[in-house]
């Protein structure tokens, strides 16, 4: 065979696979084109217009196996089959050459089919609402698969192969029986979404941190004790939601969170609270409530703070300076044991809700006098006896709640006070009230139950305030 034969053999080769690479690539459409595109929900008008046929939805149609017709069409990206009785599904479906999305959700699955790895380009597996136990090293090698959800099915562990896929962002594993993570999920770096709401994780994988992508973490009602020195790596995160858990501490680089706008910790078992808390400057609702706080950091440098609870913790004493956040307006401190306030508030604070329902108040504190714009206190369920002047300084207050307390006089400062409309004294010693209080124009309800008032001037009282003004 000469030289220019053996040429010609070669560039033909050269040509035949180039040919035939150029012949295989597929085209898809785009997210953007996506949207679109018309969504096909029955086969009637399906196969009318087979090559058009990009985005599939036969759901709620009690399927138990998949009808023959949905194998030719060969533009297929997106195929919906949730809410139907599907436990397998045949090759031919993983075998359409441009599927990218399945959504299988809410069917009878109770694994993965084993032929999924036919499906080379798909890139998102909706298995939610399956009875699905255990995941197979079968999945993993679906290289390109990017979202991933299991929600609601039966899972208890996942395996160490899901490390393989290396472009997944989005892990959906709410409402499982998961006890942990695989340690090698750590090597999942494109994570941008991890949501594992109710499980029963004890512990995040070591090196939780490393997931640097992360923007968005679940996992409220687990049992994790603790996150990690690391955890403050995750400068990415904006959505964040770790409460009914068992957190005893957080790290002191949460604080590095700084994207949050919402800090939601309740229902675990908090004793302190990390300094680094006052960096968080995008923060604008805290929710502190049912842990076991006994002391508090600093809120005060939080520029857009408006709500904070610390409902049910175990307060004893409280610093007012600590809640001197610019924009705060409400504040929730019931359930606590507090016996009173040390610092000041700010001259300019927005305060107007607060909450202080079920402590250990002896009496108004003096620090309320600068609580301007408050328009709604609750005090109920104390150990107050008097009123003080303190109130008339609240000069914005409209609301006042002192039920389940320890008074037995009414004060002039009450009926001298500018803006009260609302007055609940339910359950305290008042045995008298002076009559010339009916002079209080603004006064709309003035809530007297369960006090100890001489059946005589119950008549008086009745006759001197307009209609239901006074509860007796």
């Amino acid at each position: 065979m000469n030289l220019s034969y053996k040429k010609i053999i070669l560039f033909a080769t050269v040509v035949f696979f180039t040919f035939s690479c150029t012949t295989k690539k597929l085209v898809m459409k785009t997210e953007a084109e996506l949207v679109g595109e018309i969504i096909y929900t029955d086969l009637v008008s399906a196969n009318a217009n087979p090559y058009d046929v990009v985005i599939l939805k036969i759901e709620n149609e009690k399927l138990t196996e998949i009808p023959s017709d949905i194998y030719k069409f060969s533009n297929l990206q997106v195929l919906h089959l949730g809410y139907n009785h599907l436990n397998e599904l045949p090759d031919e479906v993983f075998k359409i050459p441009k599927l990218q999305k399945l959504y299988l959700g809410n069917n009878q699955f109770w694994k993965v089919p084993e032929n999924i790895v036919l499906a080379k380009n798909l890139e998102v597996l909706d298995m939610a609402g399956n009875q699905i136990q255990v995941l197979s090293d079968t999945l993993y090698y679906c290289s390109n698969l990017k979202l991933l959800k299991f929600a609601e099915n039966q899972l208890v562990t996942l395996p160490d192969s899901i490390s393989k896929l290396k472009k997944l962002e989005e892990l959906d594993l709410f409402s499982n029986k998961l006890e942990r993570l695989p340690d090698d999920i750590v090597k999942n770096r494109k994570l941008k979404k991890i949501d594992v709401d109710w499980n029963a994780l004890e512990a995040l994988p070591v090196g939780f941190g490393s997931l640097t992508d992360l923007e968005i973490f679940r996992a409220e009602k687990n049992k994790l004790k603790e996150l990690g020195a690391d955890f403050g790596n995750l400068v990415k995160i904006h959505d964040l939601k770790i409460n009914d858990n068992q957190l005893e501490h957080l790290p002191e680089s949460f604080g590095n969170l700084t994207l949050l706008t919402a800090l939601n910790l309740n229902n675990n078992s908090l004793h302190t609270l990390p300094k680094s808390i006052g960096q968080m400057t995008k923060v604008e609702s805290i929710n502190l409530s049912q842990n076991q706080l006994q002391r508090l950091t600093d809120f005060s440098s939080l520029p857009l703070l408006t709500t904070i609870s610390l409902r049910n913790n175990k307060l004893t004493t409280v610093s007012a300076s600590y809640f001197n956040a610019p924009q705060l307006f409400e504040i929730n401190l019931s359930m606590n044991q507090i016996a009173g306030f040390s610092g000041a508030f700010n001259a300019n604070n927005l305060i107007e809700l607060m909450d202080l329902d079920m402590n250990s108040l002896t009496t108004i504190p003096g620090e309320f006098s600068q609580l301007k714009k408050i328009k709604s206190i609750n005090l109920s369920n104390n150990r107050i006896t008097e009123f003080t002047k303190v109130l008339n300084k609240m000069e914005s207050l409209e609301v006042l709640k002192l039920s389940d307390n320890q008074i037995d006089v009414f004060d002039k400062v009450v009926k001298e006070h500018p803006a009260l409309k609302t007055i609940d004294l339910s359950n305290n010693n008042v045995k008298l009230l002076p009559l010339d209080y009916a002079e209080m124009e603004q006064l709309q309800q003035l809530n007297l139950t369960g006090n100890p008032i001489y059946s005589w001037h119950k008549k008086q009282i009745t006759g001197a305030f307009k209609p239901g003004i006074v509860k007796l």
